[in-house]
């Protein structure tokens, strides 16, 4: 079962939740209570070793429709 991230707007805190695949959208409750909390993109970073050297590669949350949370819907500029 994978992990996803969850965004309380409620209390302004992000969290993880194993779930089924086919419950990923469901809205969640966070830890303290709240409940309706949405699945938002997960941050992660990768680092690679080469010839050159070690760089990083990366990535970043926000909205779907940035993903980069820069835009007027994201939660998280």
């Amino acid at each position: 079962m994978p992990i996803y991230e969850y965004y309380c707007h409620r209390c302004q805190s992000r969290f993880e939740l194993l779930r089924p695949i086919s419950r990923m959208d469901d809205p969640a409750t966070c830890p303290r209570g709240h409940e309706g909390a949405q699945r938002v993109l997960s941050l992660f970073a990768a680092f690679s070793s080469g010839e050159e050297g070690t760089s990083a590669l990366g990535g970043s949350g926000g909205c779907a429709a940035c993903a980069g949370g820069h835009c007027a819907t994201c939660s998280f500029s």
